[in-house]
């Protein structure tokens, strides 16, 4: 509220104020607005023509004379004429409109300036001037060495805030961008598109990228805002996870992509610029409780979120204020840095929020890890335990077919040569006979019992192991927009089903966190000698002479993720099993992964 007071109590100020002298303090008290029913009566006195559509303003200020640089402190504008009153008469030092080149200006500044030459004494100057909105008229005096080193100033800290600006955008694409790199490459789309933002608002990028196309600076401002803001719309949809875990506000947001996509083909044909800063405050205002709910949901790094899309809000209305209430900023506050200062703090936060999220998620990554690795070993312990408890048992079932083995060659000889006495007949006889032959019947029974109580590798169906590995691992590939095919197979291998599963659950792990797009395709196909399960996929493909290496442990693929124990680990099960691993890759067109189960091991 004082500041409000002292930017109204600044109009009063008589005219002919003092010169200041220093650019920097402008020309507080010193600019009138002019009515339009006064500014026509003042025209046509000195033989201007009126012009309507814009602003008129009176600026009378005492000077010692010379030559001065009057900054219009803008960086365009649809027009702007400037005169200069000498001896009752109207000099014109400026006139631009939407068709001026940035060589038609009399002083090549990125911001527009009238060169004056004032005699000493009060000075009067009238300016007519109609640019986006209703942007109040923040004038100032210069000396060309004053302007120098305040550009000298400018260019520095505008440098500053572009180079870190510019520092995020590789550090969220390359470094933060391994889990979901749309969504990374979305912030960077968002950094890039502010820092031309800003450069347009300071009037860089009609300077030195497209000075003979006056038409285009004019829609600049609106067009790269409105792909700031599909930017910042699409990482959001990103960060918060919307499409699985806020469905009804992912259609929201994709409303808004569509809603901008077609405010940005209208602006290029008719300037919308209240339409679009109408929409900017109103995404504000619900990227605002987009964040509130992400932070009662405990979403990873959603209060850093919330302070960024607060700048969103809270920025332009402050420069709303301005606007609205055409108040004078104090001479310590400039508006033009605004737009610098909001898309610095935007991208910072941003950035802030998405190493938290990054941090934590590896984190989970690590815990992950080091449980796969235990389960893993566990697995391990609890096969081998499996495989000589196995051993143990036939070691037992062999011993005791051998034992009735033994046994039954004295009862045959027994039986052979009571048989040859041949006189002994009677009940007796028979008795004994007939128990000799029922005591060789059970002991070959047992030893056919324990041939036939040999433990045998388990029958594995392929299409059923397929089945659950797909079920598994679809939702994690839909996540990242991939198509995971599973060719079904009808084919039988003996061995462990669990240790298969783990193999496979492995090779699908690494190629749905390593391909970033396209797809991944498993199935089996037949060979002479066996049968090979092979898996596609279509990421970056390994070169050959990394392929030894990443089966080695603690190797990784240069992705900066996980412990490099994957394909360790596949390799090592693969032995166990009798099955060999086969790796294929053509770098930048993906890999394939093949599981070759030879013809001894199927059914």
């Amino acid at each position: 509220m004082i500041l409000l007071l002292c930017c109204c109590a600044g109009r009063t100020l008589a005219q002919g104020c003092a010169e200041p002298a220093d650019g920097h303090a402008g020309l507080r008290g010193c600019v009138q607005p002019l009515p339009d029913a006064v500014a026509a009566q003042v025209m046509a006195g000195l033989g201007v023509p009126m012009l309507a559509g814009g602003e008129w303003y009176r600026i009378d200020v005492s000077t010692s004379g010379g030559a001065r640089l009057l900054d219009l402190s803008m960086p365009a504008a649809y027009r702007v004429q400037v005169y200069q009153v000498q001896g009752g008469r109207a000099r014109s030092v400026l006139a631009l409109d939407a068709a001026s080149t940035y060589a038609d200006r009399p002083v090549r500044h990125r911001r527009l300036m009238a060169p004056l030459s004032l005699a000493p004494g009060v000075a009067t100057v009238y300016v007519f001037y109609h640019t986006h909105g209703s942007m109040p008229m923040l004038a100032r005096w210069w000396r060309a060495d004053q302007l120098n080193a305040d550009d000298t100033e400018t260019h520095l800290f505008s440098g500053l805030v572009a180079g870190l600006m510019l520092a995020m955008v590789p550090v969220a694409v390359l470094g933060l961008g391994a889990r979901r790199v749309l969504g990374y490459r979305m912030y960077g789309i968002f950094v890039l598109t502010n820092i031309f933002f800003v450069a347009q608002v300071e009037g860089y990028n009609f300077a030195f990228l497209w000075p003979h196309a006056p038409a285009w600076n004019m829609l600049a401002p609106g067009a790269l805002g409105v792909l700031a803001l599909m930017a910042h719309v699409g990482f959001a949809m990103d960060f918060f996870q919307m499409r699985t875990s806020m469905p009804r506000l992912y259609r929201w947001h994709r409303t808004l992509l569509l809603i901008g996509v077609l405010l940005l083909a209208a602006h290029l044909l008719h300037p919308l610029d209240a339409l679009l800063i109408m929409l900017t405050l109103a995404y504000a205002v619900f990227g605002c409780m987009v964040a509130c709910v992400g932070v009662v949901r405990r979403i990873e790094a959603a209060r850093f979120y919330l302070l960024g899309v607060s700048t969103l809000l809270a920025i332009p209305l402050m420069v709303a204020v301005f606007v609205v209430f055409k108040l004078e900023p104090p001479p310590f506050f400039s508006i033009q840095a605004v737009p610098k200062f909001s898309c610095l703090f935007k991208a910072l936060l941003f950035g802030a929020a998405l190493v938290s999220q990054v941090e934590r998620f590896n984190a989970h990554l690590a815990e992950s890890r080091l449980r796969h690795l235990a389960e893993t070993e566990q697995l391990l312990l609890a096969e081998q335990t499996k495989l000589a408890a196995l051993e143990q048992a036939n070691e037992r079932l062999l011993r005791l077919a051998s034992a009735s083995h033994d046994i039954a060659q004295p009862l045959a000889s027994l039986r052979l040569a009571f048989s040859a006495l041949g006189s002994q007949d009677g009940p007796v006889a028979a008795h004994i006979d007939t128990t000799l032959a029922y005591a060789q019947s059970l002991l070959k029974d047992l030893i056919e019992q324990a041939r036939q109580d040999q433990r045998l590798p388990e029958s594995i169906v392929l299409a059923a192991v397929f089945g659950q590995l797909g079920l598994a691992f679809q939702p994690a590939a839909e996540v990242k927009g991939l198509r995971l095919s599973v060719r079904a197979s009808d084919v039988r291998v003996t061995g462990s089903s669990l240790l298969l599963y783990r193999i496979l659950a492995n090779l699908l792990a690494n190629a749905v966190r390593h391909t970033p797009s396209g797809r991944i395709v498993l199935g089996a196909r037949r060979r002479a000698d066996g049968v090979e399960i092979q898996l596609f996929d279509t990421g970056p493909g390994i070169p050959a002479p990394a392929r030894e290496r990443l089966l080695q442990p603690f190797e990784q693929g240069g992705q900066g993720e996980g412990f490099g124990l994957g394909l360790f680990i596949v390799k090592n099960l693969c032995q166990q099993c009798g099955y060999a691993l086969r790796i294929a890759s053509t770098p930048g067109r993906g890999s394939c992964f093949a599981v070759f189960i030879p013809s001894t091991l199927m059914c």
